[in-house]
């Protein structure tokens, strides 16, 4: 292992701790895990991840570095892994190979899996006898700090209400975590295309699409929610938050895409972000215009010619 190798995963694993030790700074703790992993492959995040894990272990416990391992480094090794992998094709004989990576359509599915799974034994294993809504919401009511706040700034205070906020705080959480994963990884890939280092060439927005199944399985899992009750329907809901977060980057990449032309377009997307990071419900239209994308086609619009006019003065 060379000087430079140890470097490099010293210094990514350090940061790595860095980020998620402080409370801002959390939701990119596997930024540079997935830079080094798109840049110098996936051993090396490997690499950097059990480094940074060992880090986590003695400074902060053990318990803090399984979190850290199974909400950011493992979905974030498996996403640098797949999106790695290619083959390669030949037109001829006498042509140079090129190379096909995997599909980013895919990478998101996959991404969505791993997430949905993890939720799934979240709900499974963390809840007990009382499920985990409930677990959670005896918790908030159980310190005298976070009690006290909620109830001074928000007015909480019955059992019901701290339930309906654990509800939220559950179903928002799951629904964020797909996104930090693919989030950390599409930043890293940016800066990478930037300096010339990636390893898998950049990704292209325009035509990323999701399967059409994809929104029956959002529609079962938001009835499902509908009809059931207690933490199998918060479970459902948070299911259908996760596969939400999909159309939210296919909307994402919708906006971007049919405003390549626009005037003061960096104004405009600055302030859209702007506003996704200060109010959270303008993540909904965003989202709605990806799900409602495979019916509209909302990038296809500008691409049709006006339709030829009848009138004398047209004709040659």
């Amino acid at each position: 292992m060379t000087q430079a190798l140890l470097l490099r995963i010293t210094v990514a694993a350090t940061s790595a701790f860095v980020l998620f030790a402080a409370i801002f700074t959390l939701p990119f703790a596997a930024l540079p895990m997935a830079y080094v992993g798109l840049a110098y492959g996936a051993t090396q995040a490997a690499l950097v991840a059990g480094v940074t894990l060992l880090i986590t272990g003695i400074i902060l416990g053990p318990p803090l570095a399984i979190t850290l391992l199974i909400v950011f480094l493992l979905p974030t090794y498996i996403l640098v892994r797949q999106a790695l992998l290619s083959r390669a094709q030949v037109a001829n004989e006498e042509d140079a190979p090129t190379f096909v990576f995997y599909p980013l359509r895919n990478l998101i599915l996959l991404t969505l899996a791993v997430s949905a799974l993890g939720t799934v034994v979240a709900f499974l294993t963390l809840g007990g006898t009382a499920g985990l809504p409930q677990s959670l919401a005896n918790a908030l009511m159980a310190s005298a700090a976070i009690s006290s706040t909620l109830s001074s700034v928000y007015q909480i205070s019955s059992p019901e209400e701290f339930l309906h906020l654990a509800n939220l705080m559950l179903i928002a959480s799951f629904a964020t975590w797909p996104l930090l994963v693919l989030g950390n990884a599409q930043a890293a890939q940016g800066i990478l295309v930037k300096q010339g280092k990636n390893l898998r060439p950049a990704n292209d927005y325009q035509t990323l699409s999701l399967p059409p199944s994809l929104a029956l399985v959002f529609a079962g899992l938001l009835s499902l929610s509908l009809v059931t009750d207690g933490w199998v329907s918060t479970l459902a809901a948070a299911l259908a938050a996760v596969v939400l977060a999909a159309y939210f980057l296919l909307g994402l990449a919708i906006i971007h895409a049919i405003s390549r032309n626009w005037n003061g377009r960096v104004l405009i997307l600055a302030t859209l972000y702007f506003l996704l990071f200060v109010m959270a419900w303008v993540s909904i239209p965003v989202s709605l215009m990806g799900l409602l994308d495979a019916r509209l086609d909302f990038r296809g619009l500008r691409k049709h010619p006006d339709k030829p006019s009848n009138s004398t003065g047209d004709k040659e």
